[in-house]
Parts: C-alpha cells; sequence; structure tokens
C-alpha cells in the first residue's frame, strides 16, 4: 500500500462525491508538503462553493469524456462544470500537479489567465461552461470581441491546456 501511495496512486472519489471537492482532496494528497494548498487557499475554494453551490451538483461519476476533447456535464449544471479548473494544470495524480488553485467558474478562469475583462463576452455569446470553451477556436475567440492578438494568443494556449486536461481525465479516468 505504502508503494502504491509513493507512486502517486490516490483513492477514486467516493460515490456521490462532487468533482470539484474531488479534485480539493487530491491537491491535498500531494506527496510533497510545498505542493500541498495552504489553509488559506483551502478556505477560498470552499468559500467559492459556498457562493456558488451548483458547482457542487456536477459528481465525479456524471463526468463523461466525448471525443477526447470535452467533458459532458449534467445540463442543467453545465455552466459549473469544475473539471477544467486551473486552466488545465490537474490531473488524477496529485503527484502531477505542482501548483493549485482550482477555479469554480469560467468568470474565475479568465481572471487566472488576466483575461477577466472578457467575461461579459462569453456570457453574452453564450461561452458559459468549460465543456463549450474547449470547443472554441480562434474565429470564436474573434467572433466574441477579442480583438487584440496577445490577448487571442494567451486564451487559446489556455483553451488547447483544457483540452489536454480533458483528454488526461478521459485516459486516466476517475473511477
Amino acid at each position: 500500500v505504502i508503494l502504491s501511495i509513493e507512486e502517486g496512486y490516490r483513492l477514486p472519489a467516493p460515490m456521490g462525491c462532487p468533482a470539484s471537492l474531488h479534485q480539493l482532496m487530491l491537491h491535498c494528497w500531494q506527496k510533497e508538503r510545498n505542493h500541498r494548498p495552504k489553509f488559506t487557499d483551502i478556505v477560498s475554494f470552499l468559500d467559492k462553493l459556498i457562493r456558488n453551490p451548483s458547482a457542487l451538483h456536477t459528481l465525479v461519476e456524471d463526468i463523461l469524456v466525448i471525443n477526447g476533447l470535452h467533458s459532458q456535464c449534467p445540463s442543467t449544471e453545465l455552466s459549473n462544470c469544475s473539471m477544467a479548473v486551473e486552466a488545465g494544470r490537474l490531473s488524477e495524480s496529485p503527484g502531477e500537479v505542482p501548483e493549485y488553485p482550482l477555479f469554480v467558474t469560467v468568470g474565475d478562469w479568465l481572471d487566472s489567465i488576466k483575461m477577466g475583462q472578457y467575461k461579459n463576452n462569453f456570457m453574452a455569446a453564450g461561452f458559459t461552461t468549460f465543456e463549450l470553451i474547449s470547443r472554441m477556436n480562434i474565429d470564436d475567440i474573434r467572433r466574441i470581441g477579442v480583438i487584440l492578438i496577445g490577448h487571442q494568443r494567451r486564451i487559446v494556449s489556455s483553451i488547447q491546456t483544457l483540452r489536454l486536461h480533458m483528454m488526461h481525465i478521459q485516459e486516466k479516468g476517475f473511477h
């Protein structure tokens, strides 16, 4: 058992566990203490969940990866699918995750890549979920009003990382 844990194995999520909480658990189980979230990070994340409780409706067992590019969450909770959090750096094995935090909303993600000024553009165009954002291309980015090339590149780069993360979830699985 100890050898498995040292190699990065972690128990799967408990039945009925919200995906966002399972990701938090994985981060707290980092082998290296310095890679674990600080108490203030955990409190901040839990506070975001309290303020946005619909993010807790996405259960680990509800997550399916379709075509290896995006996750499918319950249709009424798409806006808060939190599996694409942290701009694609999360994984099932906490040993592979050098950084924290978790993001609950698309707005949090945009803020994390310093593109928060486009929150309204994304929302108005209907890109309110990580699942939808993972399908965006450069034309979609331009269409919603991101004109500056540097901003387009930053958003596209983050979306590509998001896609890689979602493919990683499909390969590793959560069950």
